[in-house]
C-alpha cells in the first residue's frame, strides 16, 4: 500500500501476526473494511512466521496448531483447505539417561524405582491435605503433585523455562497448559503409559510452507495492510499515529505488539502507567535452527529439566512435516533461556549435549545451522504482573485503545487462542460502531 492513500481509517491494527491478521480477517468477513494493518516485517506472522534456508524451511521456534474449539478447527481447515495433517504427540522429558513420555507426572512408570516410590508418595500425601488457595507457582505443583514431582522435574525445567523461581511467580497460567491428572490417573500411570494428556495430545502442522502457511492464507483475504511499516508514535488523545512518518488518523487502534513497546510509543502517558508497564517481565530465547544429514529417529521434542544442559527444548521441525527438509536428513530447533553472548562458544556447548544426550551421532555432518533471537519470547507471570497489566489496559480502553494476542495481554498463549481473540475483538468493534 502507498502511503499517501491512507490519510483516516477507522480501525488502526498494529501487528501482522496471527492475532492482527484474524481481526482484520473477521472485520471482513462482517463488511467492515475500513481499517488498515501495519506490520514493520516485510511479511506476516510475526514469531509464527517461518523462513527458508536452502532446501530446508524453519519455523521461527517451535510453533504448532492445538486446535479444539470448532470454530477454529473449521477456520484453519478452510484457509488451508488440503495443507493441514494431524499428528499424535510424541514428546519426552529427558531424566536421568531416560525418555519418560510426555506429562511427567502421568508416566512415573518410566522412572527409576526409588524415585517412582517417591512421587507417588507425594502425590498420595498431597491428596489427603487440605486445599488451601495457594500464594504461587510452587504452592500450586505442590498441592496438584506433591513433593517428589515438583523437586525432580517441576521445578528444576520452569526455574530454567522462566528463569525465575516458581516462588516468586503466579500459577494463573496452568490450568490450560499444565496436565492435571487426578491421583487414579497418576497410580495407574506408574504401572503402564498413560493415554495422552493435555492440551497439546494431539497437534495440527501444515504439509507445506512450514507454521507461516497460516498467515499467508489470512492474509489473502487482508487487502488494507501495509508491510514494512513502522510505529514510531501514537497519540492516543489525538488518535494519531505517527508511522513510517506519515500521519494517519484513528477511530479506534487494535494493538498486538509487545504491551511494554507500545506503552512506550505512546505520548503523554500517565507516569503510573510507564511505571505498570516497567513491571512486565520477559524471557528471551535464542533457538539454534540446525539440521544434520542423518534420518533420526523421530520424536517431536524432548524436555530437558537439568540446569547443567544449555537448553530446554529440543524440537524436530523435520517431524511435524516431509516437506520441511530434504530426505534423508533431520533438522532441528534448539531453545534457550539462558544468557548467550558468544553464539560460537553456545553452539559448540549445544553440541556436546545433544550428543551426550543421544540426540545426535559423531558421525553426523551439521548441513544447515544458524541462530535467531525472540525477544520477547516468554511474558514471565511475577506477582506485579495481573495489576500491572490491568492498569495499562483500563488507561487504554478510555481512548478506544484495545490489546489481543499474546504479546499485546503479555500472556502465556497458543495461535488458537490469537485466531479466537481476534474473532471476538472483531465482533465488539462492529457491536461498538454499529
Amino acid at each position: 500500500m502507498k502511503q499517501t492513500e491512507i490519510l483516516h481509517v477507522h480501525t488502526l491494527i498494529l501487528g501482522g501476526g496471527l492475532t492482527g491478521l484474524s481481526v482484520a480477517y473477521h472485520l471482513e468477513q462482517l463488511g467492515h473494511t475500513d481499517y488498515l494493518l501495519v506490520e514493520k516485517n516485510s511479511f506476516f506472522g510475526g514469531l509464527s512466521a517461518s523462513e527458508t534456508k536452502g532446501d530446508f524451511t524453519f519455523d521461527f521456534s517451535g510453533h504448532l496448531l492445538h486446535l479444539h474449539h470448532p470454530y477454529a478447527i473449521s477456520l484453519v481447515r478452510r484457509l488451508l483447505k488440503g495443507n493441514l495433517i494431524r499428528h499424535k504427540r510424541q514428546a519426552f522429558i529427558d531424566f536421568q539417561g531416560q525418555r519418560v513420555p510426555f506429562p511427567f507426572q502421568a508416566n512415573l512408570w518410566a522412572l527409576p524405582k526409588k524415585i517412582r516410590t517417591q512421587c507417588l508418595a507425594g502425590v498420595q500425601q498431597a491428596a489427603c491435605v487440605r486445599s488451601k488457595k495457594p500464594k504461587n507457582l510452587e504452592e500450586w505443583f505442590l498441592q496438584a503433585f506433591g513433593k517428589g514431582i515438583y523437586q525432580y522435574f517441576l521445578k528444576p525445567y520452569n526455574t530454567k523455562l522462566w528463569q525465575t523461581k516458581p516462588k516468586q511467580m503466579t500459577w494463573d497460567w496452568c490450568d490450560t497448559f499444565v496436565p492435571t491428572p487426578n491421583l487414579k490417573q497418576i497410580t495407574n500411570g506408574a504401572k503402564k503409559k498413560s493415554a495422552a494428556l493435555g492440551y497439546n495430545a494431539y497437534f495440527y502442522y501444515p504439509r507445506r510452507g512450514g507454521c507461516a502457511a497460516l498467515a499467508e492464507a489470512l492474509s489473502k483475504h487482508v487487502p488494507n495492510t501495509w508491510l514494512n511499516a513502522s510505529v514510531q508514535k501514537i497519540d492516543l488523545k489525538k488518535h494519531i499515529a505517527l508511522i513510517n512518518g506519515k500521519t494517519v488518523y484513528f477511530e479506534k487502534l487494535i494493538n498486538t505488539l509487545p504491551l511494554p513497546h507500545f506503552v512506550k510509543t505512546c505520548e503523554n502517558v500517565p507516569d503510573a502507567v510507564y511505571r505498570a508497564a516497567r513491571q512486565l517481565k520477559h524471557t528471551t530465547v535464542h533457538v539454534w535452527q540446525m539440521a544434520v544429514n542423518r534420518k533420526v529417529p523421530t520424536f517431536h521434542w524432548i524436555y530437558f529439566p537439568q540446569p547443567e544442559i544449555p537448553f530446554f527444548r529440543v524440537g524436530m521441525q523435520s517431524a511435524f512435516s516431509p516437506n520441511l527438509a530434504p530426505k534423508g536428513t533431520t533438522s532441528f530447533y534448539i531453545e534457550s533461556t539462558q544468557k548467550i553472548t558468544d553464539l560460537k562458544q553456545a553452539e559448540k556447548a549445544f553440541r556436546k549435549a545433544l550428543l551426550q544426550k543421544g540426540i545426535i551421532e559423531k558421525q553426523d555432518k551439521i548441513i544447515c545451522s544458524f541462530w535467531r533471537t525472540l525477544s520477547p519470547a516468554y511474558a514471565v507471570y511475577n506477582f506485579k504482573r495481573s495489576t500491572a497489566k490491568r492498569h495499562i489496559l483500563q488507561w487504554l480502553k478510555r481512548y478506544n485503545c484495545f490489546c489481543a494476542g499474546r504479546y499485546g495481554l503479555w500472556e502465556y498463549s497458543f495461535m488458537e487462542r490469537s485466531l479466537l481473540q481476534g474473532q471476538n475483538l472483531a465482533k465488539q468493534i462492529l457491536g461498538k460502531h454499529s
